[in-house]
């Protein structure tokens, strides 16, 4: 999934949604194993179904930050893959505006 540079800098996770208009964003949840335990949750996610790093955005993605809260790369993501990261593999909130 992740090359080796993404891997290095890497350390959490922000799940995102369209929905109509609206830009739905979740809490970012942040990985003590750094880039290599986002790797493995987006593994486990696609076995759900499409996750692909630097792949076509529709209405599901996630943004990947480093420590410093920079975006590092998006990562598309199909209905059942966005499921399975917010409710099992990185459970997140939506922001509140």
């Amino acid at each position: 999934m992740l090359n080796a540079e993404q891997m290095g800098i890497v350390v959490d996770i922000q799940l995102h949604r369209i929905n109509g208009e609206e830009l739905l964003a979740c809490e970012a949840v942040v990985f003590d194993g750094g880039g290599s335990a986002v790797d493995t949750v987006l593994r486990r996610a696609a076995v759900s179904g499409r996750v692909e790093v630097e792949g076509e955005l529709k209405n599901r993605f996630a943004d990947l930050h480093d420590r410093d809260g920079n975006l590092v790369c998006s990562v598309a993501l199909d209905r059942n893959s966005y499921h399975a990261l917010k409710y099992q593999w990185a459970r997140c909130k939506l922001l509140k505006d």
